[in-house]
């Protein structure tokens, strides 16, 4: 269980850290060498090659790993290892916010982006409670609700 944690764990660092880079333009007006922004480009790339093994977008990485990580919960739930599943539904919580949210936002605006990611905090809420009937209809639900993002944004998946 620890290496699904952790793996989810490194997806979710890996995410932030191919959103949060910018661009040669932005490091230039902040004051930065041609020789720091060749070291900042050789390294993302590097880093990029290293850390993400298929053609996949962060944005398309993101969706596998919420996919991914509702069958962990769902596997956890069952053997009643709720502290794991707990850990599981935080982590896709904060990687739905941090990379599904804000071009769904954009796309369908603000009070749909929340309504959508107000059934995390549902599923939060269940695991926390240990409500499994209700954590089983909201993981159906928010699996659901994904295929329906992936389709709005573009984002092909598999069944």
């Amino acid at each position: 269980m620890n290496s699904r944690i952790l793996g989810l764990a490194a997806g979710t660092i890996l995410v932030f850290g191919l959103t949060g880079c910018g661009s040669a333009q932005d490091h230039a007006a902040s004051g930065h060498t041609q020789h720091e922004h060749e070291h900042h480009n050789q390294t993302n790339t590097s880093q990029q090659e290293d850390s993400v093994t298929s053609n996949q977008s962060p944005l398309e990485k993101a969706f596998q790993d919420e996919l991914t990580g509702f069958s962990t919960i769902e596997d956890d739930i069952s053997k009643g290892n709720y502290k794991d599943a707990a850990t599981i539904a935080d982590t896709l919580h904060e990687e739905f916010h941090a990379v599904i949210f804000p071009p769904l936002k954009d796309k369908k605006g603000n009070e749909y982006a929340k309504s959508i990611h107000g059934k995390y905090d549902e599923l939060q809420d269940a695991i926390k409670d240990q409500h499994t009937e209700k954590i089983s209809d909201l993981i159906k639900v928010n699996r659901d609700n994904l295929h329906t993002v992936a389709g709005i944004l573009g984002i092909s998946l598999s069944k």
